[in-house]
C-alpha cells in the first residue's frame, strides 16, 4: 500500500486536507464529461459525444492563483413535505437491514442542489448509514459551500480534483471509519482527478470511486486499462488480505450485453469496448462479485442515460454504477438495487443494503 494510512477525523473536515505520499501532478486535465454540451455529429444512440482530454489540455498550464475559499453556507431545515416527499418511492429498510449503503454520480453537486429540496429529501428518505458521491465537480475553495448540505452526517471525507468543476468525490458516514485513503498512485504518480477514496470499518472497506472514461476516441483507454484498472484491482486485493471489500461507485464500464441497450452498436464506445469489459471481468474472475448481477441475473436495468435523444423516456441506458464486493459477504447482501425513480443526474442511485452481521 502506497504511503501510510491516515487516521479519520471528526466532525466537518477542514478545506484543506492531508494526503499520503508525494505531491499532486499540477496536470489540468479538461472534464471528459459525459453531458458535454458541444455539438458533435451524433451516431445512431449519440455517445459520440464522450471526449478524452487533448494533448494540448493535458500540457501543463501556469499555476492559477488560488481561489478564496467559500465560508459555510447552511441550508435550511426541511419541511415535512419535503421529509414526506419520497415515502411511496423508496421503501423503508427490512426488519433484517443493519447497514444500508448509497453511491451516486450526481454530475455536478451544486447543479442537483438547484432542484429545491429534492437532493436533501431523498437522501433523508433513504437515510443511507454511507453515503458516496461521484462527479462532485467541487474543488477545494468551494467546499464550503456544500460542506454542510447533509449534517446528519459527522463524517466527511472529501476528495476534489485540482482542475476546477471536474471529477470529484465524498463519503459521508454516520460512524467514524478506521482509517482513511485517498489517493491512489498511477504509473508513479499520485491521481490528480479526485477520483479515489477508501475509508476502513470495522467489518469491511467501502472503496469509492469515479472511475476515468475512456473517451469519445478511446483516447484514454490504454490509461484506463493499462494503468487505472491495474492500479485500482491491486489495490482492491491489498486491502482484501486485511478485510472483506466493498468497491462502488460510477465504475463506468457495461460488462455484459445485457448491461447496454444496444450492444450490437456499441462496441467501439467507450463503456463497452472489450478491453474495458475484460478487464473488468479479470476482477470478477478473482474472487470479486457484481452484487446485482448475481442478485438478479436476468434483469435488464440501467443506471445511466444521456441527456441526448430523450434516452431515459426511451429506456436506452448503460449499467455503469455497481457494489462490488469480496465474495465472502456474498451472505450479508440482503439486496442491490438501482433508484429508477430518482431524477436530478443522467445516473441515478444505487444502493446496497446488508445483513446478518
Amino acid at each position: 500500500m502506497a504511503g501510510k494510512r491516515k487516521q479519520s477525523t471528526t466532525g466537518n473536515p477542514p478545506a484543506k486536507r492531508q494526503t499520503r505520499g508525494s505531491k499532486q501532478s499540477k496536470d489540468d486535465v479538461k472534464d471528459d464529461d459525459k453531458d458535454n454540451d458541444k455539438e458533435e455529429s451524433p451516431k445512431a444512440d449519440g455517445w459520440d459525444f464522450l471526449k478524452a482530454p487533448s494533448k494540448e489540455q493535458l500540457k501543463k498550464k501556469p499555476a492559477k492563483k488560488a481561489s478564496v475559499p467559500a465560508e459555510d453556507t447552511e441550508f435550511p431545515p426541511l419541511s415535512e413535505e419535503d421529509k414526506h416527499a419520497f415515502d411511496d418511492i423508496i421503501p423503508l429498510p427490512s426488519s433484517t437491514a443493519q447497514h444500508r449503503i448509497v453511491a451516486w454520480n450526481v454530475n455536478g453537486l451544486r447543479a442537483v442542489l438547484k432542484k429545491d429540496n429534492y437532493f436533501r429529501a431523498y437522501i433523508a428518505r433513504e437515510d443511507p448509514d454511507i453515503l458516496c458521491l461521484s462527479e462532485t465537480k467541487i474543488d477545494q475553495a468551494s467546499l464550503g459551500a456544500v460542506r454542510q448540505v447533509l449534517p446528519q452526517y459527522p463524517h466527511q471525507y472529501w476528495r476534489c480534483a485540482t482542475q476546477k468543476g471536474y471529477s470529484g468525490t465524498v463519503i459521508f458516514s454516520k460512524v467514524e471509519p478506521l482509517s482513511v485513503l485517498d489517493e491512489i498512485v498511477l504509473d508513479g504518480k499520485v491521481d490528480d482527478e479526485g477520483r479515489f477514496i477508501a475509508l476502513e470499518f470495522e467489518r469491511y472497506w467501502v472503496v469509492h470511486t469515479y472511475v476515468p472514461n475512456s473517451g469519445q476516441k478511446l483516447d484514454r483507454l490504454e490509461y484506463r486499462t493499462k494503468k487505472w484498472d491495474v492500479a485500482m484491482f491491486e489495490k482492491l486485493k491489498e486491502l482484501e488480505k486485511t478485510k472483506p471489500v466493498i468497491w462502488c461507485g460510477d465504475l463506468n464500464v457495461a460488462h455484459q450485453e445485457i448491461d447496454i441497450h444496444d450492444p450490437k452498436n456499441n462496441h467501439k464506445s467507450a463503456g463497452f469496448t472489450d478491453k474495458e469489459r475484460e478487464s473488468f471481468g479479470t476482477l470478477l474472475q478473482d474472487g470479486f462479485v457484481d452484487t446485482f448481477r448475481h442478485k438478479y441475473p436476468e434483469k435488464q436495468e440501467y443506471s445511466y442515460f444521456s441527456y441526448r435523444f430523450g434516452a431515459r423516456g426511451k429506456n436506452k441506458g448503460w449499467r455503469l454504477d455497481y457494489f462490488v464486493t469480496s465474495s465472502s459477504l456474498l451472505p450479508h447482501i440482503e439486496d442491490s438495487c438501482i433508484r429508477s425513480a430518482i431524477t436530478g443526474s443522467d445516473h441515478l442511485p444505487i444502493a446496497l443494503t446488508l445483513t446478518g452481521f
